[in-house]
């Protein structure tokens, strides 16, 4: 019995070792130019940054966010959702992360999600999704090697903005933004199993590759330049609202869309 006990976990071992062989495999494959697997995850990469460009405008659209973006610790934009029931449990996508260093933004580094738990919005439309880390806690959630969560148990606290833009805006971990009108709800927002892609981050920047290697700028790559201009002209202050100690907001005079309503009174 003993005997047939030591085999089990002699293969389980051994299984396990193929698998993480066959990951490491799979990135280098990814990272190593000129493959038809670092071209296929290059591209995506691109496609996945292009896409958050977009979001990061639609996000500056709003002085609050400029604001909070430029306290913040860092991003993670999930640039399309698509279309779920959206209730506990429900489907993950991709998105790309970026740690902010002063007034200047690190090249993205990939990561997937298994899914959004956000309280019971089943049919709701989704779009694009933003976690705003507040502070170097969340930070540090994506520097971990295992699958991890972005929720109460992970002893982060996410906030909707939609509830809290305009009052509290930064209070918690984390802040969520989604450029879906009320797709939060209010509902407490947990995001689970959440991992570093290795694959795509590799692909996209020619070489094998750690998370902390990208956001600690030991990679480039010049296709992210968009986005990090994007981030940085949004995170900047320019045109961003003054916060309060009582979390009130106030539109800066030389702000167009201040003098705009002015004219219109």
């Amino acid at each position: 019995m003993k005997q047939l006990a030591a085999t089990s976990f002699a293969v389980l071992l051994a299984g396990a070792a193929g698998a993480a062989s066959a990951q490491v495999g799979a990135a280098k494959e990814a990272g190593t130019p000129g493959t038809t697997r670092q071209q296929k995850e290059m591209k995506k990469g691109m496609e996945h940054v292009q896409k958050a460009v977009r979001v990061v405008h639609q996000m500056q659209a709003t002085p609050e966010m400029r604001a909070l973006l430029q306290r913040s610790k860092g991003v993670f934009v999930v640039p399309d959702y698509g279309t779920a029931a959206l209730g506990i449990g429900a489907r993950g996508g991709a998105g790309v992360l970026l740690m902010r260093n002063g007034d200047t933004w690190s090249n993205p580094a990939f990561y997937n999600f298994g899914g959004v738990s956000i309280g019971a919005q089943a049919g709701a439309e989704a779009g694009a999704i933003a976690f705003v880390l507040n502070d170097q806690k969340a930070m540090n959630s994506f520097m971990q090697n295992n699958k991890f969560s972005l929720n109460a148990d992970a002893g982060l606290t996410l906030v909707d903005w939609s509830k809290k833009g305009t009052g509290a805006a930064g209070w918690g971990n984390i802040t969520a933004w989604s450029n879906t009108e009320g797709l939060f709800g209010g509902a407490a927002i947990g995001v689970d199993d959440v991992d570093y892609d290795e694959d795509e981050t590799s692909g996209y920047y020619g070489r094998q590759v750690a998370a902390r290697e990208v956001l600690g700028g030991k990679v480039t790559n010049p296709h992210a330049a968009e986005l990090r201009q994007a981030l940085a002209s949004a995170s900047s202050g320019k045109g961003a609202s003054s916060m309060g100690s009582s979390g009130t907001a106030g539109t800066k005079s030389g702000d167009k869309e201040t003098r705009s309503d002015e004219r219109s009174r």
